[in-house]
């Protein structure tokens, strides 16, 4: 079991190791050092509108409290800022800076173009396997994390 846990573990560092430094760099040779947080809330913003914290923290897939956390450190990096709602003074809006929509646009951009570099090469067959592995490996995920929570009552994930 020890080294099965070993090799999972290694695989997942391998495979976030490379679809990162690859989405973040391109080849330009102009690599953005951020957390994959950082990288998961800027593409929270889906278009040009100012988000709710709640919406930022749905979009991302992750908790409010983490949400605030990840805010103030792309506010600090000059990608973010916060703003009362005007119509609702109780309600915090988040909108990217100028900078932080070109960070995000070239993320997004990168991000695709990978996808696109690595379907163009493989056959119907091969992209067919992929996704399937990956659905697959997401239900795995999903089974495995819903089953703990019932028997533990924690809403933790196991990532």
């Amino acid at each position: 079991m020890e080294e099965k846990l070993e090799r999972y573990f290694n695989i997942l560092r391998q495979f976030s190791h490379l679809l990162l430094s690859r989405v973040m760099d391109n080849g330009s040779g102009t690599k953005v050092d951020m957390k994959l947080s950082q990288l998961k809330a800027l593409a929270a913003f889906k278009g040009e509108r100012p988000f709710t914290m709640n919406e930022l923290a749905a979009n991302s897939m992750v908790k409010l409290p983490n949400m605030t956390t990840i805010v103030d450190d792309l506010i600090q990096e000059g990608l973010a800022e916060r703003k009362r709602d005007e119509a609702d003074r109780r309600k915090v809006l988040v909108h990217l800076t100028a900078k932080g929509k070109e960070l995000r646009d070239k993320f997004m951009a990168n991000r695709r173009e990978l996808a696109m570099s690595i379907f163009s090469g493989l056959s119907e067959e091969k992209k067919n396997q992929l996704l399937h592995s990956l659905e697959t490996v997401c239900n795995i995920f999903e089974e495995t994390i819903n089953k703990n929570r019932l028997h533990s009552g924690k809403k933790d994930n196991l990532l």
